[in-house]
């Protein structure tokens, strides 16, 4: 930075633009280093951005420049240090770890993505596209940077535990596309994306295309599944196949495998 006294702020590069990164605790000094059209916006307002983020650990905020892409707020004092899920009576942890850095990258997702749409990417994206995109891009940059995937393995599992803890976090819920990845390529295969885009080229193809209706469906079962006192097996019976598949790894993780078969045999019909 040019300005010593704000060391925390930094521009970071998203295609062709830059993105401002501001932690909350530098965020009156960070403002005044944007360009002084994007300070008058009410959006770009201290007392907006202050609302806005609320107890959230980071947010980002687009700018309609022909420079700056946005800006991204950390809060790291509302970091999230673990994941937990209730799996009948049992309530499960999963630690999480570098997630500062794995928070940064995912709000960088979401302005790289935006970036790229009308391209690479359609110019209509659903909040649900935008935050699993922004997971795949949290993938890429977590195997080019630490060269294998435990992390992204991590996020895979955060993403599943989220959604067994509540079924309002469908809307985050990234793990069937981190799965195609994972499943198709290993650390290596990925370290030769050098750039974003060739990466996303590749594999946005192989996505699971889900209507409104489908993301419903797929509500209603995890609700049914880990919210009923009562199970029903042939609850959602065409949806059950794709649930289960996402899910076991996570759950195999934390329950071992043979309760994790005994568990699925006796909530889902699909299990013979």
């Amino acid at each position: 930075m040019a300005n010593d006294d704000i060391r925390h702020a930094y521009y970071t590069p998203i295609a062709t633009k830059q993105a401002l990164v501001c932690p909350v605790s530098t965020l009156v000094r960070c403002v005044a280093l944007l360009p002084t059209s994007l300070q008058h916006q009410a959006a770009f307002s201290v007392a907006n951005i202050r609302r806005a983020i609320g107890r959230k650990s980071a947010m980002v905020l687009v700018a309609k420049d022909d420079i700056i892409a946005g800006m991204i707020i950390i809060n790291p004092a509302k970091e999230v240090t673990e994941q937990s899920g209730a799996i009948g009576l049992t309530t499960y942890q999963l630690p999480l770890a570098e997630q500062t850095q794995l928070t940064l990258w995912h709000e960088i997702g979401h302005l790289y993505n935006i970036a790229l749409q009308d391209s690479i990417l359609p110019s209509s994206l659903t909040k649900y596209q935008h935050e699993w995109l922004a997971d795949l891009y949290l993938l890429w940059r977590i195997a080019q940077h630490y060269h294998q995937l435990d992390l992204a393995w991590q996020q895979f599992h955060r993403r599943n535990l989220a959604l067994i803890n509540d079924s309002g976090n469908l809307s985050h819920w990234s793990s069937p596309q981190l799965q195609v990845v994972l499943s198709h390529y290993d650390a290596q295969q990925l370290q030769h994306f050098t750039r974003y885009e060739d990466f996303l080229t590749a594999v946005y193809p192989l996505m699971p295309t889900w209507s409104t209706r489908d993301m419903g469906e797929f509500s209603s079962l995890v609700q049914r599944t880990f919210g009923a006192v009562q199970s029903l097996p042939e609850y959602m019976f065409w949806r059950q196949p794709k649930l289960i598949e996402v899910l076991s790894p996570t759950l195999e993780q934390l329950m071992g495998e043979a309760e994790t078969q005994q568990w699925l045999k006796k909530q889902f019909s699909t299990i013979k």
